[in-house]
């Protein structure tokens, strides 16, 4: 069962053992977890959070609490804390500096200001940190101690913030690290040896407290029911800056909304995954749909490829779905996902059933999609990818934008699936992949060369996908032409009339709307420009499509997209 550790989990069993105050000493009391992530909540942090005694993990992020962050959190044995997408302002309160045991934290994406603490890099057993997009931050970050074994991707966004110089070298900092670490040994044999004995005296008391640790969690497992709901509780990779905890492989994790639901649920919804509800194949794994306790219809897909690109696939896709399922990255255009489950042998995502079926299956249907639906999934997905590109930090670049990764509800509106071959960008940045990723006709020609995913990339697949709506063809086809060469060959020429032979599906009269659907195609071949700085962005491309579209409130009566001609 996907739920077996996580009851105990939840409920902060075995996770850590605590801190004694101000120091890294561990006691052998029982830690605590707080998860309150992506639930809206509002309003400041109180100061008696610090009452919380036994509290090792401390996760408020993607809510709207504003405010300081109260000093009195500084009281707290924290091994964790992600404050990330929140509205937190005022100075990073200097007491973090006694959170001698914390190894995770992540204050990104807010509104702190005032002088950067270098009193952080104090903090000696942190291992990932990540303080970008608080621009109101001041100061200089510290050229010697902790902080410079972190990427410069963890203090990204901070234009008044002052890097040393090794910064701005090329590769990582662990060479930076090791010469900091010899110096401050000095190479005396001495001083080697004493910090050897030390490091192994401190790695049996590691040994012994995980032993104890386990043996803990062991003896508060059997009391738990394998049955157990999750409280409403969230487990997640946050996608921030890669600085949120990923739990160990060996755990089996679901991540779920705040109405819960067991692995054993998802077995009965799809029959134990029986034939007969299978709702979709691919190189991805099988689509199963079913119905769960609480009513709601989904869509179940279980992964079946295996090693390391299956599993970085399997990440991405759950990473930028769950975080649309969070607070304020909800997004209307994005399908929503409910859980997921993970372990050695299982990778499975739950997301809402989308009804209306596949836009691939639909685009050369001559009734059930009308000009005007066809101009509002075009904005409908470039909503999505605005967000994506515009409104997430980092950008996200999806990959593989097609008619088949556009889900239709049962009201027709369209919704962009398949993230598995998504990945997070840094501003400026592009993804370099080992093979091509994407579909032959809609894969920017750059990326064959460079190999560099960008979100000009996806704007070339959505201008493709645009093609498609405005002329009911197909990418590739099997003609001579890919859509790409001959949309391009048609507006450089001109050659679109109101007479002619017919390229579009046919309308109630003759050249009736021909203008909005050309200006469409137009949009599509702005789009697939061989140059990527040419194309439009996302933003740009969702404006030329809300002006057509208010030309296209005149056909709203049409049973099918204009009928628009072309001289041969």
């Amino acid at each position: 069962s996907c739920t077996y550790d996580l009851p105990s989990i939840t409920k902060g069993y075995g996770l850590f053992p605590v801190c004694s105050p101000g120091s890294t000493v561990r006691t052998l009391d029982i830690s605590a977890y707080l998860q309150l992530s992506g639930n809206k909540l509002t309003g400041e942090v109180p100061a008696n959070i610090s009452r919380m005694k036994k509290l090792s993990m401390l996760h408020l992020g993607f809510n709207e609490f504003h405010g300081q962050l109260p000093k009195e959190i500084g009281k707290l044995p924290l091994a964790f804390l992600n404050l990330t997408r929140n509205n937190f302002s005022g100075q990073i309160p200097e007491e973090i500096e006694n959170l001698k045991c914390l190894q995770n934290l992540d204050l990104s994406c807010n509104n702190f200001s005032g002088n950067f603490p270098t009193s952080l890099n104090d903090l000696s057993e942190l291992s990932k940190f990540n303080i970008s997009y608080n621009p109101l931050i001041t100061g200089v970050i510290p050229s010697t101690g902790q902080l410079t074994t972190f990427e410069k991707d963890s203090f990204l966004g901070n234009p008044l913030l002052q890097f040393p110089s090794f910064f701005n070298q090329s590769g990582n900092n662990n060479k930076t690290r090791t010469q900091i670490t010899y110096q401050k040994l000095g190479h005396r044999p001495g001083t080697i040896l004493v910090v050897c004995i030390s490091s192994a005296l401190a790695l049996v008391f590691i040994a012994c407290v995980v032993v104890i640790s386990i043996i803990l969690m062991v003896v508060k497992s059997s009391r738990q029911s394998e049955t157990d709901l999750l409280d409403g509780s969230k487990i997640r990779h946050d996608s921030s800056g890669g600085s949120s905890p990923w739990l160990s492989g060996k755990i089996k994790v679901i991540r779920l909304d705040k109405s819960t639901f067991t692995y054993t649920d998802i077995l009965k919804a799809t029959s134990n995954f029986s034939e007969e509800r299978v709702v979709g194949k691919g190189g991805y794994g099988t689509v199963y749909r079913g119905v769960l306790p609480d009513g709601r219809e989904v869509a179940v897909k279980k992964l079946q490829r295996e090693g390391m690109e299956a599993e970085k696939e399997f990440r991405a896709e759950m990473e930028v779905l769950s975080a649309n399922a969070y607070g304020d990255w909800a997004h209307p255009n994005l399908v929503k996902l409910y859980g997921w489950c993970l372990d050695e042998s299982e990778k499975i995502l739950v997301h809402e059933y989308m009804g209306g079926g596949s836009l691939e299956e639909l685009i050369t249907d001559k009734t059930k999609l009308p000009w005007k639906k066809r101009i509002d999934i075009a904005k409908d997905v470039a909503r999505a990818l605005v967000f994506l590109h515009h409104e997430c930090y980092p950008s996200i670049v999806h990959r593989d934008v097609k008619a088949s990764n556009v889900l239709l509800d049962k009201h027709g509106n369209a919704r962009v699936t398949d993230f598995g071959l998504a990945r997070l960008l840094n501003v400026g940045d592009s993804h370099v992949s080992t093979v091509i990723a994407g579909t032959i006709g809609y894969v920017a020609p750059e990326y064959g060369q460079t190999w560099q995913a960008t979100t000009r990339g996806d704007v070339y697949s959505y201008g493709v996908l645009v093609m498609e709506l405005a002329t009911g063809r197909r990418a590739v086809d099997g003609g001579e032409e890919c859509l790409v060469e001959w949309a391009k060959r048609v507006m450089m020429t001109g050659n679109v009339t109101v007479k002619g032979s017919p390229f579009t599906l046919s309308g109630t009269k003759p050249g009736y709307g021909a203008e909005e659907m050309t200006e469409l195609l137009k949009v599509g071949v702005k789009c697939t420009a061989d140059q990527p700085q040419a194309r439009p962005n996302m933003k740009e491309v969702l404006s030329m499509l809300v002006k057509i579209s208010g030309k296209a409130e005149l056909f709203n009566g049409l049973s099918s997209p204009p009928q628009v001609y072309i001289e041969m």
